[in-house]
């Protein structure tokens, strides 16, 4: 068995803040896009795909339709800076993998956050000793979630057929990606979000407590 966490709202309670850093950015540059906007649109999403989605479906906001060249550099920096001072693992998450590296069973992440973030994210969280060469990148692959390229490296990576694979995921991105590998899918929200059920195969949790369960029993 191989357990697939996600990086962003699995391991890391980062979601919003992430969100909202990216929402400041871009009210620096003076467009105007919510944090809420930003989170229901960019969640799940590789920076290229948010990138793709502002310059395209968004082009009235940006000045010449395009986002400036130094944009990527601009909201790099103030995302590191977030998340040196208040990233924090998800409740329950250190005991989880504890458990899973005390038993032997395979662990890795698999985040469309590029390695840099990824780094970063899981270190000010307390939690990179546990991932240091067990780290998958949408920068690995062709094509990130919702395509399942990713999720199928990590497990030919590690040895491990999809069949035997279980994903925890808090995206709709992240959900089809799992299911179009033929992965079993844990799909995490403390929200109960009922869109991440997009198939009865898809079992939907609010706590790390429950992923351990089922885990656990497999």
């Amino acid at each position: 068995m191989l357990v697939i966490f996600d990086c962003d709202g699995v391991l890391v309670d980062t979601e919003e803040l992430c969100a909202q850093v990216f929402s400041q950015t871009l009210q620096s540059l003076g467009i105007l896009l919510s944090t809420d906007e930003c989170l229901k649109h960019f969640k799940g999403k590789t920076l290229s795909e948010c990138y793709r989605w502002l310059e395209q479906d968004q082009s009235h906001r940006l000045p010449d339709g395009k986002l400036p060249s130094d944009f990527p550099e601009l909201l790099d920096q103030a995302t590191y800076t977030a998340l040196a001072k208040s990233t924090q693992a998800i409740e329950g998450v250190t005991e989880l993998v504890g458990e899973l590296k005390n038993k032997n069973i395979a662990y890795c992440v698999a985040s469309n956050g590029g390695h840099k973030k990824i780094r970063c994210s899981l270190s000010c969280a307390g939690l990179w000793s546990y991932f240091s060469d067990l780290v998958f990148s949408a920068e690995d692959v062709k094509q990130g979630k919702p395509a399942p390229d990713l999720f199928l490296y990590a497990a030919e990576a590690i040895g491990v057929p999809a069949r035997f694979c279980y994903v925890i995921e808090d995206s709709l991105s992240g959900v089809q990606a799992a299911r179009a590998a033929g992965m079993n899918v844990i799909a995490f929200s403390p929200e109960a979000d009922s869109e991440l059920e997009i198939d009865d195969q898809v079992v939907l949790v609010s706590n790390m407590g429950d992923v351990e369960k089922i885990l656990l029993k497999t």
